[in-house]
């Protein structure tokens, strides 16, 4: 009989498996990523019905040796649970997307996993949502490395100038430029997650393109249905 195993998680995605059960791509605490299957989940009878959600911490256990585990029990507490507007659920959407595309399977991560925990109180506590995104995309960038160095310029290796200005180059980091009004104080508060007092345009377009590189040319379908609904 396989051993059974406690952990914690959040649910990035789930889909229909057969008549009447799930599979559930989870970010376990101690397992990283990870594929269950819930048997019987979609019968209203069952003890998986409605405890699978998104963005909140589930207590599971679960047993088998194999890629794909079998989960035998959840527990969920939605003491914090609230409506969210569309630009939050699709916002929330968007970084599990990044997750499932971006984490290896079964590769332990209990640092990110803790950033994640953060980003979905702060979203819950009503924090500046854009801020939110942006500090939890440098987060993931760096703990996943693919992080950028703050330090020094990418051509002449000179230490960064407050007073100067940038343009920023995927996947090397920043070149000086006497077109910008991206500076090198920016940066410096960048480097100290000060995001509030960095120009929106240019912490987006900066997280954009390094998203983008990370991705590999892989398109994320929570981009495209919230331009959708912007339009």
């Amino acid at each position: 009989m396989s051993q059974s195993n406690s952990d914690q998680c959040f649910l990035l995605h789930q889909r229909s498996y057969g008549e009447t059960s799930m599979i559930a791509d989870v970010f376990t605490k101690n397992s990283g990523k990870m594929s269950l299957i819930a048997k019987g989940a979609k019968k209203p009878k069952s003890k998986f019905f409605g405890y699978l959600v998104p963005f909140h911490k589930l207590n599971i256990t679960f047993s088998g040796r194999s890629e794909l585990k079998t989960l035998t029990s959840i527990d969920r507490n939605l003491a914090d649970s609230s409506n969210t507007m569309s630009k939050v659920s699709y916002s929330l959407l968007y970084i599990n997307e990044l997750l499932i595309k971006l984490l290896p399977k079964d590769a332990k991560h209990e640092e990110l996993f803790s950033l994640y925990d953060k980003f979905l109180r702060d979203v819950n506590d009503k924090n500046n949502l854009e801020l939110t995104l942006r500090h939890f995309e440098l987060d993931l960038l760096d703990m996943l490395g693919y992080g950028f160095d703050y330090e020094v310029d990418i051509d002449h290796n000179e230490p960064i100038e407050a007073d100067i200005g940038y343009l920023f180059v995927s996947e090397r980091g920043f070149r000086k430029s006497k077109n910008s009004n991206f500076t090198g104080k920016d940066i410096i508060n960048l480097k100290n997650r000060r995001l509030e007092k960095v120009p929106l345009k240019y912490l987006k377009e900066i997280t954009t393109k390094a998203i983008s590189i990370c991705l590999e040319g892989r398109d994320l379908a929570s981009r495209q249905i919230f331009k959708k609904i912007k339009q």
